[in-house]
């Protein structure tokens, strides 16, 4: 099985990167998978510029020449994509939607790219998350994904503290769990 991880948070080890490892833990107890890190923040990808040459282009390829194409070459093969992001404002970061907007070449091609892949969206918030959500359930019906979250309210509903989430074992446990079966899924 192969597996990408986008993470979308511009800081390391934070809510969303530790249930995402604890996702691929969880994916990894099933048999042999092969596991791809894109740290978006630090790769360069520029924003989709609209000119639309994906879609009459040879392979229905980008053209701006940047970091985007080693994502492409791996969503290709992956059997599993894992979106993990903290929500700013009640969505994605920038990050993520750059890399998100960047996907519309492959949008071309739905057969190859997306059909029968398996989505995760790991989304941390204090406030909102349900934009997100939204957004991946109104296009699963067209690019016909698998499509499963894992969400985490990081603020004390009584005060206006933060908790990592490493301080919640039942909420890495039901990410590993999904990665688990995630995978027995992949084996059948």
């Amino acid at each position: 099985m192969r597996a990408i991880i986008l993470h979308g948070s511009p800081r390391r080890g934070g809510n969303s990167d530790t249930l995402a490892e604890h996702f691929i833990d969880g994916l990894k107890t099933t048999g042999d998978v092969e596991v791809f890190d894109f740290i978006l923040n630090d790769m360069n990808i520029r924003p989709c510029q609209g000119c639309e040459s994906c879609a009459t282009s040879e392979g229905h390829r980008c053209v701006i020449d940047d970091d985007m194409h080693q994502i492409y070459n791996a969503f290709a093969d992956a059997d599993a994509i894992v979106w993990a992001t903290p929500m700013y404002w009640g969505y994605m970061t920038a990050q993520m939607k750059i890399a998100l907007d960047r996907m519309e070449a492959l949008a071309m091609d739905v057969q190859r790219y997306w059909i029968d892949k398996e989505f995760v969206a790991i989304l941390t918030y204090r406030h909102h998350y349900q934009s997100t959500i939204a957004f991946f359930e109104r296009v699963q019906s067209y690019f016909k994904f698998k499509f499963s979250s894992i969400l985490y309210c990081s603020k004390n509903e009584f005060g206006s503290e933060d908790f990592h989430v490493s301080t919640c074992p039942d909420k890495l446990e039901e990410a590993k769990n999904l990665g688990r079966a995630m995978g027995l899924r992949a084996t059948r």
